[in-house]
């Protein structure tokens, strides 16, 4: 089944993106996105045909998006803090807060865009609850980032019990 991502942001235009529903609950929804170019995230490449895993939980303060490269190998998790996640029938919306974490395959944290937050707080786009609510769940990330992925391959694993199911099942 084909879902809708829609992010909104605080000092740019939405983005909606077209993803595959790989299994949902009453608080949850896990969407599978494969990249159709290539990019790179805090200078690690993601090749075109990497599969992007991505988490989403009601009142979880952040988005998790596990990819894979096309090979299968891990490429990384990138958490994106945000508040007000709606999920519907058929999208997912949530107004994202600019801050990002990047976890290499290592576990090495590398934190993006806190020069946009801070352009943004600057500008008076993002209030002083904004700040406290996204310094809050940065800290929660780093220190519970082991569980909370470990959490997500548990649900990734249960959803698609084989990894070669990854490619097929969708």
């Amino acid at each position: 089944m084909k879902f809708v991502e829609v992010k909104r942001h605080l000092n740019k235009p939405n983005e909606t993106y077209l993803c595959d529903l790989v299994g949902r609950g009453a608080d949850f929804v896990v969407l599978k996105y494969v990249s159709d170019r290539d990019w790179q995230v805090a200078g690690q490449p993601i090749p075109a045909g990497t599969m992007t895993f991505a988490y989403y939980r009601t009142a979880a303060g952040s988005v998790i998006w596990k990819m894979v490269g096309p090979q299968g190998n891990l490429t990384g998790y990138l958490f994106h803090i945000c508040k007000e996640l709606e999920i519907q029938e058929d999208r997912v919306i949530y107004l994202d807060l600019l801050l990002d974490l990047w976890f290499d395959p290592t576990g090495e944290c590398t934190v993006l865009d806190r020069d946009e937050l801070e352009d943004c707080q600057r500008k008076g786009q993002v209030s002083k609850n904004d700040l406290a609510w996204i310094f809050k769940h940065e800290r929660k990330i780093v220190q519970k980032f082991e569980s909370m992925v470990s959490d997500l391959d548990h649900l990734i694993a249960r959803l698609l019990p084989t990894p070669g199911s990854w490619a097929r099942k969708l």
